[in-house]
């Protein structure tokens, strides 16, 4: 049977419907997510290979992969994702054609998981390398998650559940022309991210409580991160926009994500700050009084007006 070529008008007769619909059944899982910078820093001696990683927790006797499951009230289950794909010509003022890509929920998913995960920095001997057509994987671990000599673990996550409101987010990308204003717009809204209890526990990692042994535990900065929509209200996403822009006189381009107004009201709180070990003591310091949280630092009703963030380099 020949392949013939059709338009978006001939699909959209055979199909009975305008653009494709795509639905998407699977849950995201990875060992070792990593930013590999080939050149380092452009002065100063630093030009050697290094990498940003994402991976499971370091110290465990068993490595355990980073997870994104769907959520059905507290219970996992399957990512479900809808995305609904058409093309349109456009017209000359917004520099024509484009591909529209609209992302949404399933109905029976009601939040996202991430299971906990640890960011680090990787010398070039635990990167994977891929030289002309070979590819040599490697890892940042030992046995278990024991890490090797060139990495440094920063930031240790304890697990995120973000909850959706009943208005579930949403997401609009285009490609070639965007006369939305950015490649990708958000809507919706969510009801928290880490709203159970006293928040999701991150850390600054400095070190560990035997020193550069990252099987005893991790010794840095921590605190329960909690952000929760203002008096019982859904924080509302509409308005918010991503995209890659291009580059500007001195500026090279790179990606960009803001609010060209002012956000709904939201609650954020940084329960249990702690720095250094919890319960520490020395004698004739501080009276040989314990270590313990300095307590709980939050804002009410807060709010952000033009969000703009700029990522670029590497």
């Amino acid at each position: 049977m020949a392949m013939q070529p059709m338009d978006d008008q001939s699909l959209s007769a055979t199909t009975g419907q305008d653009g494709l619909t795509i639905g998407v059944q699977s849950n995201v899982q990875f060992n070792q997510l990593a930013i590999i910078d080939n050149d380092g820093l452009p002065s100063g001696g630093y030009t050697g290979r290094a990498g940003l990683v994402i991976a499971g927790v370091a110290g465990q006797a068993v490595a355990s992969p980073v997870k994104v499951t769907g959520l059905n009230g507290s219970t996992e289950t399957t990512f479900g994702l809808k995305a609904t794909i058409d093309t349109d010509k456009g017209n000359v003022s917004a520099k024509g054609a484009l591909a529209n890509i609209g992302l949404t929920f399933d109905n029976s998913i009601t939040g996202l998981r991430i299971s906990p995960f640890s960011i680090y920095t990787a010398g070039s001997s635990s990167l994977s390398n891929l030289n002309g057509s070979s590819y040599t994987r490697n890892s940042i671990f030992t046995a278990g998650t024991l890490l090797k000599s060139d990495v440094k673990e920063l930031l240790r996550v304890g697990g995120i559940d973000i909850v959706f409101a009943a208005n579930k987010p949403s997401m609009n990308i285009q490609l070639g022309a965007a006369p939305q204003g950015h490649m990708i717009m958000f809507d919706g809204a969510i009801e928290s991210i880490c709203g159970s209890g006293n928040g999701c526990n991150i850390m600054l990692v400095s070190d560990y409580a035997t020193s550069g042994n990252s099987a005893t535990p991790a010794v840095g900065a921590s605190f329960n991160f909690k952000l929760t929509g203002n008096n019982g209200n859904p924080f509302g996403l509409k308005g918010f926009y991503a995209g890659v822009y291009g580059p500007e006189g001195t500026d090279k381009g790179g990606l960009i994500f803001g609010n060209a107004s002012t956000t709904d009201k939201f609650d954020l709180q940084l329960n249990n700050v702690l720095l250094g070990s919890n319960a520490a003591q020395q004698s004739g310091v501080f009276n040989n009084l314990p270590n313990a949280s300095i307590g709980n630092i939050g804002m009410t009703g807060a709010s952000i007006t033009n969000l703009k963030m700029k990522v670029s380099g590497m």
